[in-house]
């Protein structure tokens, strides 16, 4: 049986079983940088290795492919061997028709997860509160100019209280939304990931085919999946920095509207009373 180094697959904060590596290498990142490609695996490993591990009722080529995820991926195999399993079932024996409809319900599922995520960000936009917060701050830096008296309104700091006060309690919202939107995500990400692993490990199995067709649809879908990841894994990067954004936001507002404001409105009271 040919050694391999076996490869790390991180699902975040999911804690995996720890798997003895083959060889005295370290493991390998499992990335979606790139179209994976599909472990180099041997006739012995698929047909000597695969039966004793897997001594099952399943199709051989499930059980082949169930021993190459654990040779090549055994992180990923330690957490997720049921759901290989179960996918592996889908799509083997593989046939053209199933190549081609691969994952589409998790593909359609993830896209309808991605529109809550670009509609947070949209609302953060929105709300405006970076330019409400230097609108609030400016009035207390002492009396307008005679220019300012001439053409503006003296604005109290007082004022800007109800609609900083809202502004704080939508960042709030916004905050519990996004945390749910990202989860989700990332859950579907995850769930892609094991498909997208999946057809790296038939796109082994069947290396050798003589199907130009199959091996092309497996190229093609494998690069849908890979990019649907991606894109995941993008939304949820960019939903991260609103969120530290809103964060500091919320900070700044709840600074201004209890120990800014209080303390001007105080100073105000004693030279009123002077």
């Amino acid at each position: 049986m040919t050694h391999r180094t076996p490869k790390a697959f991180d699902f975040g904060d999911e804690q995996a079983k720890p798997a003895a590596p083959e060889g005295d290498g370290l493991p390998k990142a499992f990335s979606f940088d790139d179209v994976p490609t599909a472990p180099a695996a041997t006739a012995a490993t698929r047909k000597t290795v695969g039966r004793p591990l897997f001594d099952s009722e399943d199709h051989p080529a499930v059980r082949d492919a169930l021993a190459i995820v654990h040779a090549d991926y055994p992180d990923v195999f330690a957490h997720s061997e049921q759901r290989l399993a179960i996918l592996f079932r889908r799509i083997l024996p593989v046939r053209l028709a199933l190549v081609t409809e691969w994952a589409e319900k998790p593909l359609a599922e993830q896209a309808a997860l991605l529109q809550p995520i670009t509609e947070l960000v949209l609302k953060f936009t929105q709300m405006g509160v970076p330019a409400l917060l230097e609108a609030a701050l400016e009035t207390t830096n002492g009396p307008p100019s005679m220019f300012g008296r001439l053409f503006r309104r003296p604005t109290s700091p007082a004022e800007y209280r109800p609609v900083l006060t809202s502004s704080r309690t939508q960042l709030a919202q916004l905050m519990a939304d996004s945390e749910i939107a990202m989860r989700n995500l990332e859950t579907s990400a995850q769930d892609l990931g094991l498909h997208l692993l999946v057809l790296a490990v038939v796109s082994t199995l069947v290396e050798d085919a003589p199907d130009a067709a199959l091996r092309d649809a497996l190229v093609q879908r494998r690069t849908l999946i890979q990019q649907a990841v991606r894109q995941a894994e993008l939304s949820v990067l960019q939903m991260k920095q609103v969120r530290q954004q809103a964060a500091d936001l919320i900070g700044q507002v709840s600074s201004f509207l209890t120990v800014t404001l209080p303390a001007l409105e105080m100073a105000r009271a004693q030279g009123a009373g002077d």
